[in-house]
C-alpha cells in the first residue's frame, strides 16, 4: 500500500452537523450527532411533521447502534413548534433540541419496556 492510499484510508469522515439549540441531552455524543443528522435529513425530505417523526422513529427502531439496550422499549419521537409533555424514559436515552433552520423542536426518548405481571 502506498503512502497516499494509507492517508486516504485513515482520513476520518467529517459529518456536518446542522445548527441546533440544545435543551436537554442524556445521549452519548456519538448517538446524539447521529440523531441530529437523521432529524435534519427527515426535515429536508418531508414536509409534514408526522412524516418526519415516522422517518426518524423507523430509523431509530431499526438501527442497531441506537438499540443497544436489548429488551427495552421503542423510541418515541415528538416534533412540533409548541407542545408540553411529561415522559418516563430509559436513563441516558433522551434528547430535547431545536433545529432553527426548519423551525422545529424535537423530543426523542426511549420509552420503558412493558413488563408483564
Amino acid at each position: 500500500m502506498s503512502d497516499e492510499e494509507e492517508e486516504e484510508a485513515t482520513k476520518e469522515v467529517k459529518i456536518v452537523l446542522p445548527e441546533y439549540f440544545l435543551r436537554k441531552n442524556d445521549l452519548r455524543q456519538d448517538m446524539f450527532e447521529k440523531l441530529l443528522v437523521l432529524c435534519a435529513a427527515g426535515c429536508a425530505k418531508f414536509k409534514l411533521q408526522k412524516d418526519i417523526a415516522q422517518h426518524v422513529k423507523t430509523n431509530l427502531d431499526t438501527d442497531a447502534d441506537m438499540n443497544e439496550l436489548i429488551g427495552k422499549g421503542p423510541w418515541q419521537v415528538i416534533i412540533g413548534r409548541s407542545f408540553a409533555s411529561a415522559v418516563t424514559h430509559e436513563s441516558m436515552h433522551v434528547a430535547f433540541f431545536d433545529l432553527p433552520k426548519y423551525q422545529e423542536t424535537f423530543l426523542i426518548y426511549k420509552s420503558l419496556a412493558v413488563q408483564s405481571v
